[in-house]
C-alpha cells in the first residue's frame, strides 16, 4: 500500500509530500498506529500533523477498499478532525489535501480533500 498526499496550506507555506507506506506484511502496524492515534484523541489529547496525516491516509484506504464513491470519501474525510483535536496551526497547514492512493485493489486512485480540518472562523462564515 503506497499513500502520497500533497499537502498544501496557507498562501504563505510551501507545499510538501508526504507518503505512507508498507507492504501486506506490515499491515498491521500501519493500522495498530491508527488505534494509538484514535485513543490519543479519546484522552483529549491533540494530535501533530504527521498523526492527523496517517489518520486521513488510513482513513481513504479503508474507505476506497470498501469500494465507497470519491464524494462520499471527500465529504466524510472532511468530518474526520475537528480543530481542537489538533495542535495549533495545523489546520493552516491542511487547506488542501491531495491523495494518491495504491492498494492491491486500487491503482493510482486521486482524491482530493479541501478544508479537511474545518476552523471555527471558516464554520461561522458559512452560518
Amino acid at each position: 500500500m503506497k499513500v502520497e498526499i500533497l499537502v498544501e496550506g496557507e498562501d504563505d507555506i510551501k507545499p510538501f509530500t508526504k507518503i505512507f507506506e508498507y507492504k501486506k506484511s506490515d499491515e498491521f502496524i500501519f493500522f495498530n498506529s491508527i488505534e494509538v492515534i484514535k485513543n490519543k484523541i479519546s484522552r483529549n489529547l491533540k494530535l501533530n500533523i504527521n498523526e492527523t496525516l496517517a489518520l486521513f491516509s488510513a482513513f481513504i484506504v479503508v474507505s476506497l477498499n470498501e469500494k465507497k464513491p470519491v464524494k462520499a470519501i471527500q465529504e466524510y474525510a472532511s468530518q474526520l478532525v475537528l480543530p481542537n483535536q489538533v495542535l495549533i496551526g495545523v489546520p493552516d497547514l491542511l487547506k488542501k489535501l491531495t491523495f494518491t492512493v495504491t492498494t492491491e485493489q486500487v491503482k493510482d486512485e486521486v482524491i482530493i480533500v479541501k478544508h479537511p480540518i474545518h476552523s471555527e472562523s471558516f464554520i461561522s462564515s458559512t452560518n
